[in-house]
C-alpha cells in the first residue's frame, strides 16, 4: 500500500515536470512588416538564445498594411508592434491608449531613388519632377516632404511637385525603371542598385536621424500590467541587436537561411543597414524625436496637433535597461 502511494507520487511529479517546464515561459505576441533584412535581428533573437535567455516565447506576425498592427494592438491581439511611429501616433491623438516605449528598428531602411538621366543631383531638384508615394500622408510622402524641408525647399516650390500614386515599394522603383516616375523613396536592392537602371542620391536614414522608422509600440495596459515581460523581450532585442552588430558573419548565415540572396546581397544589405544607422543597439526613441515626428504627422495632416511627449512616449523601460546593460558605442 505504501510502495503503491510512493509510485503514484513519483507519477505526479513526473507529469507534473514538463508541464511547469512549458508554463516556465512567457508568451509575448509581436506583429512586424512584411518580412525583410530589418528582421535579422528577430531571426538571431530566435536562434540564437536571445528571447529564451529571458524566458520568452516571442510569436512573430509579419503583417504587410501597416494600418493592421496598431488595429490589432488595440484589439488585444498583439502584446507589440513593430510598425509605423506615425500611425501609432494617429491612432494616440484620436484617444487610443498606446505608447512608444523604444525600438531598435528606429533608423529609416530607405533609399531615395532616381531615373538616370532625371537631372535629378540633390532633393532641392525634385520641383517640377514625377515623384512616386504610395499615397498622399503616406510614409514615402510624409519621408519625402521632411527632406525637402531639410534642404529649405519652399512651399511654393513644393507645390509644383508631380505626386503620383504608386502602391508597394517595389512598385515605386519599377516605376523609376520603367521611366514612369523620376524619384522614390523605397527599400534598399543590391540588385537594383548594381544593375544601374535605378540610382540611389542617398540613404535616407542619416539624412534624418530624427525620424523614428520602426519602434516598438504597446498599449497603456500592457506597460501596466505585464512591464516586465515587456523589459526582457526589449532587452532581448537591444542585445541581439548588438550581436548582429558585432558578429556580421554569425548574423549573416542567419539570415541566409531566411533570405533567397546571394552572398554578395547578403553584404550589400548589411553594409546598407550599418552604414545608414538603422539598427539602434541602445533601443533609444527620444522626447525630441517623439516632437518631430508629431510635427512631420501635423504638417502632413495626419495629426491635429502636437501632443503632450508624455501622452505618446515612455522611455522608462528602456532607460532601465540601459542602466543593467550600459550604453553602446559606436
Amino acid at each position: 500500500m505504501i510502495s503503491f502511494f510512493k509510485a503514484n507520487l513519483l507519477a505526479l511529479a513526473l507529469a507534473a515536470t514538463p508541464i511547469t517546464s512549458a508554463m516556465a515561459a512567457d508568451t509575448i505576441k509581436v506583429a512586424l512588416p512584411s518580412k525583410m533584412f530589418l528582421n535579422v535581428v528577430e531571426f538571431v533573437a530566435q536562434e540564437k538564445g536571445f528571447y529564451e535567455a529571458e524566458d520568452l516565447e516571442v510569436k512573430l506576425t509579419h503583417i504587410a498594411d501597416s494600418s493592421i498592427p496598431v488595429r490589432a494592438l488595440i484589439a488585444g491581439d498583439m502584446d507589440i508592434i513593430q510598425a509605423g511611429m506615425a500611425e501609432t501616433l494617429v491612432a494616440i491623438g484620436r484617444g487610443a491608449e498606446l505608447k512608444t516605449v523604444g525600438g531598435i528598428h528606429t533608423g529609416l531602411h530607405y533609399a531615395f531613388w532616381t531615373r538616370p538621366g532625371s537631372g535629378i543631383q540633390s532633393i532641392a531638384d525634385l520641383p517640377g519632377k514625377n515623384v512616386a508615394i504610395s499615397s498622399p500622408g503616406s510614409l514615402p510622402h510624409v519621408v519625402t516632404l521632411a527632406l525637402l524641408h531639410k534642404e529649405g525647399v519652399p512651399q511654393s516650390e513644393i507645390d509644383k511637385i508631380n505626386w503620383v500614386a504608386i502602391q508597394g515599394s517595389s512598385a515605386r522603383v519599377n516605376g523609376i525603371i520603367a521611366g514612369a516616375v523620376d524619384a522614390t523613396v523605397a527599400s534598399y536592392s543590391p540588385e537594383i542598385e548594381r544593375s544601374g537602371s535605378a540610382n540611389i542620391l542617398e540613404i535616407v536614414g542619416p539624412e534624418l536621424p530624427g525620424y523614428i522608422m520602426i519602434p516598438f509600440d504597446t498599449t497603456d495596459r500592457m506597460i501596466e500590467e505585464r512591464r516586465d515581460v515587456l523589459k526582457r523581450f526589449i532587452k532581448a532585442q537591444i542585445l541581439a541587436t548588438r550581436f548582429v552588430l558585432e558578429n556580421k558573419d554569425e548574423a549573416l548565415a542567419v539570415a541566409k537561411g531566411h533570405f533567397d540572396y546571394t552572398d554578395e546581397d547578403l553584404e550589400a544589405f548589411y553594409k546598407f543597414y550599418v552604414d545608414g544607422r538603422i539598427w539602434n543597439p541602445n533601443g533609444t526613441v527620444d522626447v525630441d524625436a517623439a516632437t518631430y515626428m508629431q510635427e512631420l504627422n501635423v504638417e502632413a495632416g495626419l495629426q491635429d496637433e502636437v501632443l503632450p511627449v508624455d501622452d505618446v512616449l515612455d522611455t522608462s523601460i528602456v532607460a532601465d535597461i540601459i542602466s543593467e546593460i550600459g550604453t553602446y558605442e559606436r
